[in-house]
């Protein structure tokens, strides 16, 4: 199963015997341990490109802490989130994701000023 970041959920995608390491691992050029906290949500494939805007904005041993801080039920979650602010946070320095919400919120004004209008008529 493939997540919303385009990740192989399915495997670990650590070198535990076989495969490849971690696409953290390998952006960062280490071994990838079989109890790697970064396997499970960086496939090998395009988990070095995603994982380096992470590295980026927050670096991999404050992820790593963080993650380490979070029940395990809610990480998948987690790392989501940071890879959606790590990418925004690339795209637009100042002011990051919250752009997109600006956008968002003018967008919705937009659309109620326009149903007042259409109830008008």
């Amino acid at each position: 199963m493939t997540s919303a970041t385009g990740n192989d959920t399915g495997s670990a995608g650590s070198s535990s015997g076989f495969g490849s390491p971690c696409g953290a691992c390998k952006f960062l050029r280490r071994k990838c341990a079989a109890d790697c906290i970064f396997a499970p949500y960086f496939c090998s494939e395009q988990g070095a490109a995603r994982f380096a805007a992470i590295h980026k904005v927050f670096g991999a041993s404050n992820v790593s802490k963080l993650l380490l801080r979070i029940p395990a039920h809610q990480r998948f979650e987690a790392m989501l989130t940071l890879a959606y602010e790590a990418q925004a946070r690339v795209r637009d320095p100042v002011y990051g994701c919250v752009s997109h919400i600006f956008t968002l919120q003018q967008q919705g004004r937009e659309y109620i000023v326009e149903s007042w209008n259409l109830k008008d008529n």
